[in-house]
């Protein structure tokens, strides 16, 4: 009897201490969660709080933030001018690489801006053409709404002006997904495949390509070499945040939290050698 009522007490007491641990919630890009929810779980281990990290694509990030349904959110991508407001503030985590990712089997190693440009317009159509097989390419992208195609469609000039309006200008016969991992799941199941993914995301599953000679690596992309790159954006409201919002946000632009950037295969922010710029 004693001891079933000492469990009992211990398992209540347990039960109250997860019930008090403070939630934040950080919602959008799902190249942005890769990493964060790693980052996330070890600020969990030394501080009493639940971070929830919600991959939903950098337009809904930015949304959920705007409309006050998360507190932080996250974009690969910088805001556009519709979505800046003066309530909001925006720091750049770190800078990623935009691969181009082919199967480990695809014998070609390299491509130029120009010809990557051509198989998103539908313009290049097989392999044979860049040095391959004589196979159908089976071109991977992502959906519209997120920040990896808004960052590789501007930086390979894949947009068109339409009454005004600055829209994706690639073929509608591409294969469109979207997540990070489901890119990568194609590609690493289809040889004839190609895709563009978060470069931290890379695995043995499928091969970068070089771009324009040079090598998607932290080195190029930090100094400006590797063209194809983009920011890791977190952002929130100016007014006050939880005061485990707040700890976590700082957490990740502090020392500490860069740095579990750059474990992580990304350039951080204070990189020294950082040659990108905001536009």
């Amino acid at each position: 009897m004693f001891k079933h009522t000492l469990f009992s007490f211990l398992f209540l007491c347990i039960n109250q201490l997860a019930i008090a641990a403070p939630s934040v919630t950080i919602t959008g890009s799902t190249s942005v969660s890769h990493v964060m929810e790693v980052i996330a779980e070890r600020y969990q281990r030394d501080h009493d709080v639940v971070i929830q990290v919600q991959g939903t694509g950098s337009a809904a990030g930015i949304a959920a933030v705007k409309q006050g349904i998360a507190p932080m959110g996250m974009s690969s991508r910088y805001l556009k001018q519709e979505e800046i407001a003066p309530d909001l503030t925006t720091d750049i985590l770190a800078y990623d690489g935009i691969a181009l990712v082919v199967h480990p089997s695809n014998p070609v190693t390299a491509l130029t801006q120009a010809q990557i440009r051509k198989i998103y317009l539908g313009e290049i159509k097989n392999w044979q053409a860049l040095g391959g097989a004589d196979r159908e390419i089976a071109a991977v992208s992502r959906e519209s709404a997120s920040g990896s195609r808004f960052s590789f469609e501007t930086l390979l000039d894949l947009t068109k002006v339409v009454k005004g309006e600055t829209v994706s200008g690639v073929s509608p016969r591409l294969m469109v997904v979207n997540s990070n991992s489901m890119v990568k799941t194609l590609v690493a199941k289809n040889p004839h495949a190609i895709g563009y993914v978060s470069l931290g995301s890379v695995d043995a599953g499928i091969k970068p390509l070089s771009v324009d000679g040079q090598a998607p690596t932290l080195a190029a992309i930090a100094d400006g070499r590797y063209k194809l790159a983009r920011p890791f954006v977190i952002l929130r409201k100016t007014a006050p945040l939880s005061s485990a919002a707040n700890g976590f946000y700082d957490y990740l632009l502090s020392e500490q939290g860069q740095q579990a950037f750059a474990n992580a295969g990304y350039v951080a922010s204070q990189s020294p050698h950082m040659a990108l710029t905001t536009p």
